[in-house]
């Protein structure tokens, strides 16, 4: 009885044991700050996006290879700091860096282009349609 009550007590202090030495669940431990995309091994998938936004002002304004290059250098170096604003949680200073990136791309346009980025914004606001409600 003796023996029966003590391997008893022994298993159940194992399995206890046991139980208690496994890891909790930490989902964020080896996250990345933002996926990569599968088409070149360094770039992440916010450049894909940015290329994108990129191609679509190219296609507008008719952007010199310069130019181009200028925009995306001007991309790279305000990821970092809109990041550090996102991670502080900090909405006025992530919108004051929107605000600074937008101007310094708009510097890199010349004025032909910049009248017709212009005239193309004042098209699509003209395109909405009526809004109905409070926005």
């Amino acid at each position: 009885m003796k023996k029966t009550i003590i391997a008893l007590a022994t298993v159940a202090l194992l399995s206890t044991g046991v139980s208690m030495a496994q890891r909790t669940y930490n989902p964020s431990a080896n996250r990345n700050p933002a996926p990569y995309s599968n088409t070149n091994p360094g770039s992440r998938y916010d450049d894909v996006k940015e290329d994108i936004k990129i191609d679509r002002l190219d296609a507008i304004v008719n952007l010199s290879r310069k130019q181009e290059k200028e925009l995306k250098r001007i991309e790279d170096r305000y990821d970092t700091r809109e990041n550090i604003s996102l991670q502080r949680r900090n909405p006025k200073m992530y919108q004051r860096l929107q605000v600074q990136k937008q101007n310094e791309m708009l510097d890199v346009l010349n004025k032909s282009q910049l009248q017709k980025w212009i005239a193309f914004q004042q098209s699509n606001r003209s395109n909405r349609g009526p809004v109905y409600g409070r926005r």
